[in-house]
């Protein structure tokens, strides 16, 4: 049993620490994804106003163009939207601008990524697929290693037969007691 514990020991050490930075991305894109309700960590959001000449709520053919020229764009249109009579949305790169044709007050909103964070929740989430999906399936199996050869690293009342023992349960009870608090 000695020799088993002294493989546990290293194998917990040296994957303990091959899966800091793989921890590290994933608990704080963890935090950012769970209060997605509270925030938007992939995009800072901004919203401006500012007014141009009124054109009128006339045929989008005909607003459309005498609209685009009165904005005086420098990056191109990605497309344009009559979201009613009276409002006209032209979509840029990351960029929205919502025109009132009666009033000419454009409201601008822009979403720019967030440094860090957009590309930790890409990673945490499997935005990408492909190679990423190899590095997180090999991450899933390091951690169920931890979470086994870290069962066996203490003995006595701290280890598995008492302490321990007990917030293994609880970690275990948890999850399961939300499954089926949340299922009835």
């Amino acid at each position: 049993m000695a020799a088993f514990r002294r493989v546990c020991r290293w194998l917990h050490r040296e994957l303990g620490f091959f899966t800091v930075g793989l921890t590290l991305v994933y608990a704080i894109s963890g935090l950012a994804v769970n209060h997605a309700h509270h925030w938007d960590a992939n995009y800072q959001r901004s919203i401006d106003t500012f007014t141009i000449e009124a054109t009128g709520a006339g045929p989008t053919e005909e607003v459309l163009p005498v609209v685009l020229e009165r904005l005086a764009l420098e990056e191109p249109v990605k497309n344009t939207w009559r979201a009613s009579e009276e409002h006209l949305q032209v979509f840029l790169e990351g960029t929205t601008l919502t025109v009132n044709l009666q009033s000419g007050e454009v409201l601008r909103e822009t979403a720019a990524r967030r440094a860090l964070l957009f590309d930790l929740n890409f990673m945490h989430l499997n935005t990408g697929k492909g190679f990423w999906t190899i590095i997180a399936d090999g991450y899933a199996i390091v951690l169920a290693l931890l979470a086994i050869t870290g069962i066996f690293l203490t003995r006595g009342s701290k280890g598995l037969s008492g302490r321990g023992g007990l917030l293994m349960g609880l970690g275990i009870a948890l999850p399961l007691i939300y499954a089926l608090w949340v299922k009835f």
